[in-house]
């Protein structure tokens, strides 16, 4: 059955050679009871090792059933150790934090057996050695005698065709010894049983072969040339441990120190709180920007101008064009070019090949109200609280978000402004949208007007108004022909007197409105009147005496006595001035919803790849007629959100440190748990455990560390945004952020930690692995 052939093991310590086995050559029958007596230092232990595959010889080889052990490689030893040998030593070798079943189970599970039939045999192996009543308790709660029987029960649940007993009766009593010896001599009538005793009459007693080593060499055998059958062919099995039986393992070692354990949970916990937090505060942000980019861009109109200079150059764009290199010779800063977008020209030809009839047949379900600013000035008089006569100078006032004015025509549909603003007083009582020479005065959110717009109603110097002061207030507008007069071929402006004050078309204040919520796009007005008040005034116009001069005087103005000469830009500008050019300076959609402007904005990209397919993307024809414009507030809200991004990144980027730190701790805590369970490395692979079982075992630590420190992190970080909202409710008074960790997010973050502490219990796990066995087995 089993042949040793000039085994050679030798020692090397420094430059001196330790030949611990010289030239030993043995064998072994199947059905004996073999005792190895000898001194300490004899070789008798390291003997046992090599028959139980758990060290190497140098040189011979050692044949079971006719097969030699020379080529086996580490798979094939591992092999071996599970389903031929059984090992019983003298220390009992049991694993302190599993049970007593779980003991014996361990190497049925290390063979591959299901869980099932693991515990059945396992039970039956522990009622033959007497212990049934003893399978759930820990080794700690045994007998030394016991625990003994514990580990003969594993020895043999295997079935093994060998066991090797080193000093089984060492640590045990003179009655309990006997005990023992009487079941190891059952177990040979069917099984080969090496033991390494130091007790002669122990082995006279019970064997039924005795080999004698003394430096390393036999020098007795009473029996050495047993039957043995060569020609049998010995069969390799296969050896796998579960994932599943890993995790198990480690997680019942977790188990054993506790508070060491939550203690690592929670330290490594920090890092994925703050990369969580920092998660969930910027999907705050991004929701409650995304919330008020619909809110707002609902009610902005797309304000698309005659020309379009293509937005604002970013920090980011003139960052990416910073330079350090030599500067040799100074160059004019690049202009933006500007598009000039022509509304009425016949671009794709027929019917509605203009764009503002495209628009009109494609996108008109989608918009509310479409106006038209011609660029008209209004010239306007208004009394102080002096009864004196001032003009209202039409003054711009341009944000980022949005360009305002004095005066402004109100949308055709009366939702757009209703949606926005609620009402404050109407000279009727209820509100009436004003279709003449009605006009509404718009309010701030806080029912506030500034001190510029109170001095164009003629209250300068006013710090408050009262409503019924505002309400029916009258501006007069003048014509044309009533504001200028003629001298020679040029005009200038007629002295307001009263007689002509009244002569002006009358425009009253009938409704003040205020803003509804001061996130809310503003009406581009502080006062609002019809359409139908402009095109009186503008059929009115284009027939006035200055119009039709300057009609004829194209390149040059009428309006001073120099005669400014005009270029064409300047000409058209002046006569859209003052009414006599009606062509669009810009055009304003009144989207339904938020989704029907983007449906307004597609339409406006369809119809530049309507173009596009007509001329050419590259064509002049194409730079002609495509249509250009500036969606600032998508532009200002993207800004937002890159900032965002930006410091969500930076955030992360420490919080990262400390999940990098937590990691490499929990790398050095599986590191101590390798030497804790040095012993276990060692009794796992006597038992026939891989290399890679055992790195598996401690990878399954390292991942279960990281799977609680994940999902505790994780659940503390949802937690503290219940507070984190009420504090930026309260304090910040920003209605709507609600900070949230998205279930994405917080799959990635427990799949980070895992992968994490994986990595960083990857060294410890195969230090573990490359271990000695025999000396794992002689740690303390």
């Amino acid at each position: 059955m089993l042949e040793l052939k000039h085994i050679t093991k030798i020692y090397n310590s420094g430059e001196e050679e330790n030949r611990v086995l010289n030239d030993v050559s043995i064998r072994f029958g199947e059905h004996e009871f073999v005792s190895i007596l000898g001194a300490s230092g004899s070789g008798k232990t390291t003997l046992l090792n090599i028959i139980g595959g758990l060290d190497s010889y140098d040189e011979g080889d050692m044949i079971v059933d006719g097969t030699s052990t020379k080529s086996f490689k580490d798979k094939d030893w591992d092999s071996y150790r599970n389903g031929t040998i059984g090992f019983i030593f003298q220390n009992y070798q049991l694993i302190s934090h599993l049970s007593v079943l779980e003991n014996v189970k361990i190497a049925l599970s290390i063979s591959g057996l299901s869980n099932k039939e693991s515990q059945e045999r396992a039970v039956v192996a522990l009622k033959d050695v007497g212990l049934e009543q003893h399978i759930h308790k820990k080794p700690n709660q045994l007998s030394g005698g016991q625990m003994q029987r514990v580990a003969i029960a594993r020895a043999l649940v295997t079935n093994p065709k060998i066991i090797l007993a080193d000093e089984p009766t060492g640590a045990l009593d003179s009655s309990t010894s006997i005990q023992i010896m009487e079941l190891i001599k059952k177990i040979s009538q069917g099984k080969l049983v090496i033991m390494v005793t130091h007790n002669p009459e122990l082995a006279e007693k019970c064997s039924s072969r005795i080999v004698r080593l003394s430096d390393g060499k036999i020098i007795e055998d009473t029996a050495p040339n047993p039957q043995i059958d060569s020609n049998k062919g010995y069969k390799l099995g296969k050896t796998s441990m579960s994932f599943a039986r890993a995790i198990s393992s480690s997680f019942k070692n977790l188990l054993t120190k506790k508070v060491r354990s939550i203690l690592t949970i929670f330290a490594a916990s920090i890092g994925i709180i703050g990369i969580a937090s920092v998660l969930a505060i910027s999907s705050g942000m991004n929701g409650y920007i995304k919330s008020m980019q619909e809110d707002t861009l609902s009610t902005m109109p797309i304000t698309i101008s005659a020309a379009d200079s293509g937005g604002i150059r970013t920090l980011s764009d003139r960052l990416a064009e910073k330079t350090e290199k030599p500067i040799k010779e100074i160059k004019v800063a690049e202009q933006g070019k500007t598009h000039q977008n022509r509304y009425t020209e016949d671009a794709l030809g027929g019917k509605d090949g203009d764009f503002i009839s495209y628009m009109k047949k494609h996108a008109k379900s989608y918009y509310k109200s479409l106006n038209f600013n011609t660029g008209y000035t209004l010239k306007a008089f208004v009394k102080d609280t002096d009864g004196q006569i001032h003009q209202i100078q039409d003054n711009v006032v341009r944000t980022l978000m949005a360009t305002t004015t004095n005066f402004a025509v109100l949308p055709t549909d009366e939702t757009t402004i209703t949606d926005k603003y609620r009402l404050v007083a109407s000279e009727d009582k209820i509100f009436k949208y004003p279709t003449g020479n009605q006009a509404i005065l718009f309010l701030d959110s806080d029912g506030s007007l500034s001190e510029q717009q109170l001095a164009m109603l003629g209250y300068k110097g006013k710090n408050k108004v009262k409503i019924e002061e505002l309400l029916g207030k009258e501006i007069h507008v003048l014509t044309n022909d009533q504001y200028f007069r003629q001298i020679g071929e040029r005009f200038i402006p007629n002295e307001v007197t009263d007689s002509l004050y009244q002569e002006g078309q009358t425009l009253r204040i009938t409704e003040i409105m205020q803003l509804k919520d001061a996130t809310t796009t503003p009406f581009n007005g502080t006062i609002g009147y019809s359409q139908t008040f402009l095109n009186q005034l503008l059929e009115v116009e284009k027939s006035s005496a200055i119009v039709q001069a300057q009609e004829k005087s194209q390149t040059r103005s009428v309006l001073d006595i120099s005669g400014e000469v005009l270029s064409e830009e300047s000409y058209q500008t002046m006569m859209r001035q003052l009414g006599g050019d009606n062509t669009p300076t810009s055009l304003s959609f009144y989207a339904k919803s938020f989704e029907d402007r983007k449906k307004i904005l597609q339409t406006i990209h369809t119809f530049n790849e309507d173009v596009a397919k007509k001329y050419g993307k590259n064509s002049n024809d194409y730079e002609r007629y495509s249509v250009s414009y500036t969606d600032m507030a998508k532009t200002v809200s993207e800004a937002f959100t890159d900032i965002i991004g930006s410091v969500t990144f930076i955030l992360t980027a420490f919080s990262g440190i400390s999940l990098l730190v937590s990691s490499i701790m929990i790398g050095i805590l599986i590191y101590v748990s390798v030497v804790e369970r040095t012993k276990e490395i060692g009794i796992l692979r006597a038992l026939g455990s891989r290399k890679k079982d055992i790195s598996r075992i401690f990878n399954a630590e390292a991942g279960l560390l990281g799977l609680s420190s994940g999902v505790l992190g994780i659940g503390i970080a949802t937690l503290l945004t219940i507070p984190i909202n009420q504090l930026v409710a309260d304090s910040l008074n920003i209605k709507g952020f609600t900070a949230n960790l998205s279930p994405e997010n917080a799959a990635a973050l427990v799949a980070l930690s895992i992968v994490l502490t994986f990595f960083a219990g990857y060294i410890p796990s195969k230090i573990a692995a490359r271990k000695n066995p025999v000396e794992a087995l002689r740690t303390e």
